[in-house]
């Protein structure tokens, strides 16, 4: 499994440098968070279907991204496995209301994610189960799992930003899949190094 999700991370990697997961002066908890980006703002009335499906398969795909986090914050022994999980709790917390209030202003529901991710050609990497599998880990063996599963999760993240960019019109949804694959990319590498260890 730890090769399968590399190579997924790797894939999604190719061509990109990515960015640095944690902002400087944000530790595991998010503190400094509110300048780790500039606000997003609401999103305009001009959508299409794809932009429909991004956001509510983004929504299912945010939520299993923080309930891994916060098993993440809870159990992870290492400091920078802690402080990724902190930085993506804070950074998915705030996205996930944004694209809550775009589906709102749209009259669209939030939708069923594993139908969705099942019209789209499979299933999320993360569910209930593995999440609480997870906690059945402790020490090196969960950081070592918690970090090769949040790998292959944003791997898929960045996917689905890939498609929304090619296919969307709206400007604002497009722009934050824009920022999804950048900020994903740059976790999916940093995750890579500690994995690799020094």
């Amino acid at each position: 499994m730890k090769r399968l999700v590399i190579a997924v991370a790797v894939l999604a990697l190719a061509g990109c440098g990515g960015e640095a997961v944690v902002p400087e002066g944000q530790g595991a908890h998010g503190h400094g968070a509110s300048s780790a980006a500039p606000p997003v703002p609401a999103a305009s009335a001009r959508f299409n279907d794809a932009d429909v499906t991004f956001v509510q398969m983004m929504v299912d795909h945010l939520q299993l991204g923080i309930s891994l986090s916060q098993v993440g914050l809870a159990k992870a022994t290492g400091k920078e496995a802690k402080d990724l999980a902190g930085a993506i709790d804070v950074t998915q917390r705030e996205e996930l209301t944004m694209l809550k209030s775009w589906l709102k202003l749209w009259g669209k529901p939030e939708g069923d994610g594993a139908n969705l991710h099942a019209a789209h050609g499979g299933q999320p990497l993360l569910d209930d189960k593995v999440i609480n599998e997870t906690k059945e880990k402790s020490g090196p063996e969960f950081d070592a799992l918690f970090l090769n599963l949040m790998t292959g999760h944003q791997g898929a993240g960045v996917e689905m930003a890939l498609d929304e960019k090619k296919d969307g019109m709206n400007p604002e949804t497009t722009a934050y899949a824009d920022r999804v694959v950048k900020t994903r990319q740059g976790q999916i590498e940093q995750m890579l190094k500690i994995i690799s260890g020094p």
